[in-house]
């Protein structure tokens, strides 16, 4: 059982300045959350988060969008959540050329008793040496295979967040028997932080990076006084989440489309 609370927090999680390129137009009214970024090629930097179609006539909304966004020749992905409305939202975006991804998301107390793994060494990346962040660059790369605009941006704004007096993002990078194999990050708020940006190597996966990667950031976001985290999972991680403690609060899909293939 969620509290409307636990919803809340995990529901804005992932909304962030760790996202938002010079160029990002933010829409955030009427019940819509969502991002137009003329100089982004991946879909996450055009994203609808939340939104709030025309209850008499959600398709035309629905082309209205898509048109936005095909005009700029930008791709588009778009939350839909159980509550979403339309309630066969996900069906009227697959039919017009999307594809889903299910996704889970997750609050975790920062008192779970998580540990790092034997043969892992996880450190915090340093905003004023290069080579840490770098490292964490080319990990994540590996890992979601970033468009090279996309990795471009992260580098830059990763390298902004963390260097900031007060920062709101933290990077980590992750070594198994001395060989950096693993990276994650965490975005600090006000009274939480959110996971995000883990990516392990193929080779060490199951040798207790990933855990040991969480344990760290939980410890860190304890000692920080911080006693909730939030993480969005697709299905692959969620496996493992759920085994280190976290509580499932919502499952979800993530539609996206190319802007080659939308129709209207």
């Amino acid at each position: 059982m969620r509290t409307p609370r636990e919803l809340e927090i995990v529901l804005n999680g992932p909304v962030g300045p760790q996202r938002i390129r010079d160029d990002t137009i933010v829409i955030d009214s009427d019940g819509w959350y969502r991002t137009l970024t003329h100089s982004a090629t991946y879909s996450a930097a055009n994203e609808i988060l939340f939104s709030n179609l025309d209850k008499k006539d959600p398709d035309a909304h629905i082309d209205a969008i898509f048109a936005e966004y095909r005009q700029h020749g930008l791709p588009l992905s778009w939350c839909v959540y159980p509550w979403t409305q339309p309630a066969d939202l996900g069906k009227r975006l697959l039919a017009r050329g999307a594809t889903g991804s299910n996704i889970r998301a997750y609050l975790a107390e920062t008192s779970l008793p998580l540990k790092v793994v034997d043969g892992v060494d996880v450190e915090r990346v340093n905003p004023s040496l290069t080579e840490g962040l770098e490292a964490f660059m080319s990990i994540l790369s590996s890992g979601y295979a970033l468009p090279a605009d996309e990795e471009a941006f992260r580098r830059s704004r990763y390298r902004q967040l963390i260097a900031e007096p007060n920062p709101v993002m933290h990077l980590f990078i992750a070594r198994y028997d001395g060989a950096i194999v693993g990276c994650a990050a965490m975005i600090v708020k006000e009274d939480s932080a959110h996971l995000t940006s883990s990516s392990v190597l193929p080779a060490f996966q199951g040798r207790g990076v990933f855990q040991s990667l969480q344990a760290t950031i939980l410890a860190t976001l304890r000692d920080m006084g911080i006693a909730l985290a939030t993480g969005h999972a697709n299905d692959k991680s969620a496996f493992w989440v759920e085994r280190f403690g976290f509580k499932l609060i919502y499952s979800y899909t993530i539609y996206e489309v190319e802007c080659t293939s939308l129709i209207g």
